[in-house]
């Protein structure tokens, strides 16, 4: 009896000491159990019940040097993290006696049906995560009627990207504002005759990125970034005219430059910080539509806005659509489940439903496209943003 309780004891000790342990970098504790994860090797998706979860998953899988190109953010990450922490500071609304039996998210962008009020956002070399890479993204959005946004530096080209989508799917594309006009120009022609029906023009980073110091540790200095420096009002109002097809800036994060794009008559504004990779300090998402709402709220009601930045959550979809955006993009998320290849996307899809589905009940809400400011309760985020 000694030596078998002695041989547990040994063997216990061995296991504890191959179990994979994760820095799981401050993301809220769903419980996930790593012991029995083998360090580089898939987990079952099957135990992936957040989207957090997939993130912690993924920084398993990936190479450091890979996970760290996704992962970071800039300088001391002070946006990044904020986007991720600012929904402590927002209260739902739950109101009882409502029949909430005959539930309905489904949305229109751009005049384009499709049957969530989220998206896949703009990511860039997504083939690091697995070797579909864009392909799983197109067809996982595609299946689900859900809006992909491809990014124009994805590792696949955007014609496979575009003939990878089911029939019928609707796809836009991403664009940034290159000094080499030439390129421009035919990188928007081609997303003309792949198929795409609108751009994200990209707005935020022009001429440098941020400096992403957790990546920089990787790759070492920098180098030309091939974006604009030069791109002033006059620029944004003829980037109009290169293209037939409607064109989003994306990178809002002020009210004055909402309301400009209003005046210039852009359809609709995206806004965004970049996932935090750019100007560190920037505003979160809240806080921008906040920012909107109280000193040009006539944005609102003359263009269509869209909004990312830290959502993980199906209530955090709710509160950005809360506050006045007609859709929500998932950035990082849908590439850490592109581990699995279309099958985590297509979980990712299924779980961020279902958690929409849920907390709209619970707030006795039965239409995401009634959501309004009686929803959510800001005032915490006002106080400390607005100063009163």
């Amino acid at each position: 009896m000694a030596f078998h309780t002695l041989l547990f004891a040994v063997l216990a000790t061995v296991l504890a000491a191959y179990a994979v342990v994760i820095d799981t970098e401050g993301l809220p504790d769903t419980g996930l159990d790593t012991s029995s994860w083998t360090a580089g090797q898939l987990p079952p998706l099957e135990d992936m019940w957040s989207l957090n979860d997939m993130q912690i998953a993924a920084k398993n899988v990936i190479t450091p040097r890979f996970y760290a190109s996704y992962r970071t953010a800039a300088l001391d990450e002070v946006t990044y993290q904020n986007n991720l922490n600012i929904w402590k500071n927002v209260r739902l609304n739950g109101f009882s006696f409502r029949d909430v039996s005959n539930f309905n998210m489904e949305t229109s962008i751009l005049g384009y049906n499709f049957s969530a009020p989220f998206f896949i956002a703009p990511a860039a070399n997504v083939g690091h995560t697995s070797s579909s890479a864009e392909l799983s993204l197109a067809s996982a959005a595609g299946k689900a009627n859900l809006l992909y946004v491809p990014s124009i530096s994805s590792t696949k080209s955007l014609e496979a990207i575009a003939a990878a989508g089911v029939e019928d799917q609707v796809m836009f594309h991403q664009e940034y504002i290159w000094t080499n006009r030439t390129q421009l120009i035919d990188e928007l022609r081609r997303m003309e005759n792949s198929g795409y029906k609108a751009i994200f023009l990209t707005v935020d980073n022009t001429g440098v990125d941020g400096i992403r110091t957790r990546s920089l540790r990787f790759t070492g200095g920098g180098g030309e970034t091939g974006h604009s420096a030069t791109f002033n009002l006059q620029a944004l109002a003829e980037i109009q005219s290169l293209t037939s097809l409607p064109v989003v800036p994306k990178g809002i994060k002020t009210a004055e430059d909402a309301r400009t794009c209003l005046q210039l008559g852009f359809p609709a504004i995206y806004v965004s910080n970049h996932g935090g990779r750019t100007l560190d300090g920037a505003p979160t998402a809240v806080e921008i539509l906040l920012d909107i709402r109280r000193n040009a709220p006539e944005v609102f009601a003359g263009m269509e806005v869209y909004a990312d930045g830290g959502v993980r959550r199906g209530s955090h979809v709710i509160t950005l659509l809360a506050l006045g955006a007609r859709a929500v993009g998932l950035g990082r998320s849908p590439v850490f489940a592109n581990i699995w290849g279309e099958a985590g996307v297509s979980r990712l899809i299924d779980m961020m439903r279902t958690e929409i589905e849920t907390t709209m009940a619970l707030m006795g809400q039965a239409n995401t496209a009634t959501l309004d400011a009686t929803s959510v309760n800001t005032n915490m985020v006002e106080a400390m943003y607005f100063g009163f």
